[in-house]
């Protein structure tokens, strides 16, 4: 399928049709990130924005700053769908920046943000971000969230289990994988949380 098409799915397909065209442009050697983030401005629905948010985070570019730059912007906004903000810090913990970068302070800003976000997506991409870029920045935050936030992320685990895992990537020790919950088994946890 040609560039074009593929764009064109990412802003204006269903979502089936907009992720098929995500997986395939984030492998695109010479896709400009220019190009994903026009389309960004253009696509309205949710899974499409979350589509074109996900090419962002997987673009591996080796001048990343106007990927890192659209993510922030992204993450940072509290009027954008959880979904597509979740997607955000998601990418800006697989972009992989490090303390060297221009943009860090406001990459360690948006995840110190999100870590108290009182959206769960926020939260637990967050966790997410703050770990894999073993941000020690996080640490007084991410054991507030591994002790006290019991909210579920749905299909995924709580907030506070992510919390733990982001402590121990932050540590540099590799953590079991979990098990992503179904729907039936995450209104099970919810109940014997209470």
């Amino acid at each position: 399928m040609k560039t074009k098409q593929l764009l064109e799915d990412l802003a204006h397909g269903n979502a089936s049709a907009a992720f098929e065209a995500a997986k395939t442009l984030s492998n695109l050697p010479h896709l400009s990130a220019k190009q994903i983030i026009e389309v960004l401005d253009s696509a309205t629905d949710v899974p499409n924005r979350e589509a074109v948010v996900y090419v962002l985070s997987w673009l591996r570019r080796k001048d990343n700053h106007d990927i890192l730059q659209a993510l922030i912007k992204i993450a940072s906004d509290p009027n954008e769908h959880p979904a597509v903000r979740g997607q955000a810090f998601e990418g800006l913990g697989i972009q992989r920046s490090t303390k060297r970068f221009k943009l860090w302070p406001d990459i360690e800003r948006v995840i110190l943000d999100g870590l108290r976000d009182h959206v769960v997506e926020a939260r637990f991409w967050a966790c997410y971000a703050a770990g894999s870029l073993r941000m020690k920045s996080a640490l007084p935050q991410l054991q507030e969230l591994a002790a006290n936030d019991s909210a579920m992320y749905p299909s995924w685990w709580r907030v506070s289990e992510e919390a733990v895992d982001a402590i121990e990537w932050i540590f540099g020790r590799s953590t079991e994988p979990r098990m992503r919950m179904n729907a039936q088994n995450a209104r099970k946890s919810e109940v014997h949380a209470d």
